[in-house]
């Protein structure tokens, strides 16, 4: 699987260039300041965060945060974190693409304002897009935005959407290699088990994908904004 290409800021995990202007990463939190100056050489202005409220704090080994005043941060939660049937269903949380189906019956309308955003803030400057761990709540808006026909470059064919959905996965399991502190439900999957869980993940990315197309996701663009 050829990868996208990294994003090369100092402390940033899982950042990847998709497109022109358009980036994706895991948590802001692990940008140190070096990293936030690089951002803004690379023409970084916006930065737009999916998380919910819980998970915005620090954790050990973080860089002090260092901000640059001329990136705004913009923080979209695309769950609500009091839906308690929702993350019943999806204890602890939502971690793969079968889950997509019921993120957008549930939150079709939170998802519809990120992807609303984004194109709105990739249209004036360069944006990245997060989560925490940049893979699947940031593959599930990327991949929906890449479904339209009218953003710059047009829209992805699969070959693409494999492309920018695997590279977040293949960064999150390069993280878990490395990271300090391990984590509580995911751990590193060496290469032959990462590439099974990979194959099962696309399998499920493409049949979501295939019942998203780009008519159906103007659509909930439009049903978003007249609402």
């Amino acid at each position: 699987m050829q990868y996208l290409h990294p994003a090369k800021w100092s402390g940033a995990r899982n950042a990847w260039q998709v497109r022109d202007g358009l980036w994706r990463m895991g948590r802001a939190e692990w940008v140190d300041a070096t990293g936030w100056q690089q951002m803004l050489a690379d023409g970084v202005a916006t930065v737009i965060d999916v998380r919910t409220p819980p998970e915005i704090k620090a954790r050990e080994h973080d860089p002090a945060p260092a901000v640059p005043a001329a990136i705004e941060r913009i923080h979209l939660p695309v769950e609500d974190i009091h839906h308690e049937s929702f993350w019943q269903r999806h204890a602890p949380y939502p971690m793969h693409p079968d889950a997509y189906h019921d993120t957008m019956e549930t939150f079709g309308d939170r998802v519809a304002t990120a992807i609303a955003t984004v194109l709105e803030s990739w249209e004036t400057g360069g944006t990245v897009l997060h989560c925490t761990a940049g893979r699947d709540r940031t593959g599930l808006v990327l991949g929906l935005m890449l479904q339209l026909p009218d953003i710059p470059g047009g829209a992805a064919d699969w070959e693409e959407q494999a492309r920018v959905y695997a590279s977040g996965a293949h960064g999150i399991n390069e993280h878990h290699r490395t990271s300090p502190i391990p984590h509580p439900y995911e751990s590193y999957l060496e290469p032959a088990e990462f590439q099974r869980e990979l194959e099962d993940r696309l399998a499920s990315y493409r049949r979501f994908l295939a019942e998203w197309p780009g008519a159906r996701v103007q659509e909930l663009l439009a049903t978003s904004r007249n609402d």
